[in-house]
């Protein structure tokens, strides 16, 4: 019984969690100024290579899928292995989902095709002329909106979340050519993603780094948190 109070606990916690996810993430970025002649806010606007749909689909079903998969191929006992593998993969990328969100609230960065997606009506009487007093006049606000938050990748962040807490979980399983190049695959996924952020003029370089490492110390940590538990749970029931 007071193993059902635990999950259902912990259930709510990330609950909770998720739910943190969307309030920052409807927070409007703040406004920050920028040079007349700043050409690297300039690019044009591109849709999405990695549309956010899939985004979510493919890496939050990525590492569940897995793990399941792997549960059921080595035929585990013990299904609480599986569900601490699950809410730990939960629970850390609502954290760094959180942590990408206010980061982009906070910081306000311009992303590259700034220009474009808001149209700030101004007049530069220099080309050094620093901006703090703006509108965005392009009609779709939240594109507006959207072009204040680039610092850091959320995209980068999930891709490296996904993929760096799946290739940690599968390391063990086997030990052979070509469950490394399964690995490696998993990982260009994350790759790929990443690289078109900056092509995509979606991002700046900075912003898709700061993502990555967010992403991976989350995937990293939750793993080692994982690990631990389970080290502990098997400890208190010899």
């Amino acid at each position: 019984m007071d193993l059902y109070k635990d999950i259902v606990f912990e259930v709510l916690l990330v609950s909770l969690i998720g739910l943190l996810v969307l309030i920052t993430s409807s927070l409007e970025p703040i406004s920050k100024g920028f040079f007349c002649d700043d050409e690297t806010i300039k690019y044009p606007y591109k849709t999405s290579t990695v549309g956010k749909t899939f985004l979510c689909l493919f890496y939050l079903l990525l590492p569940n899928v897995s793990i399941s998969l792997k549960y059921y191929w080595i035929i585990h006992k013990n299904i609480k292995i599986l569900y601490v593998n699950i809410i730990y993969f939960w629970l850390g990328s609502g954290l760094a989902q959180i942590t990408v969100n206010l980061g982009k609230y906070y910081s306000g960065r311009l992303r590259p095709h700034f220009f474009h997606a808001c149209k700030p009506s101004i007049e530069c009487t220099s080309q050094s002329q620093y901006i703090t007093e703006y509108t965005c006049t392009n009609p779709e606000v939240s594109i507006s909106n959207d072009s204040r938050a680039s610092f850091p990748s959320g995209h980068a962040c999930l891709a490296f979340y996904s993929t760096v807490y799946t290739i940690l979980y599968l390391h063990n399983y086997k030990k052979n050519v070509a469950w490394v190049i399964i690995q490696f695959a998993i990982f260009i996924s994350a790759w790929y993603t990443a690289l078109t952020r900056v092509t995509d003029n979606m991002h700046h370089c900075t912003d898709v780094i700061a993502g990555s490492i967010i992403g991976t110390s989350f995937a990293i940590l939750m793993m080692y948190e994982v690990k631990i538990r389970i080290s502990l749970e098997n400890i208190n029931a010899v």
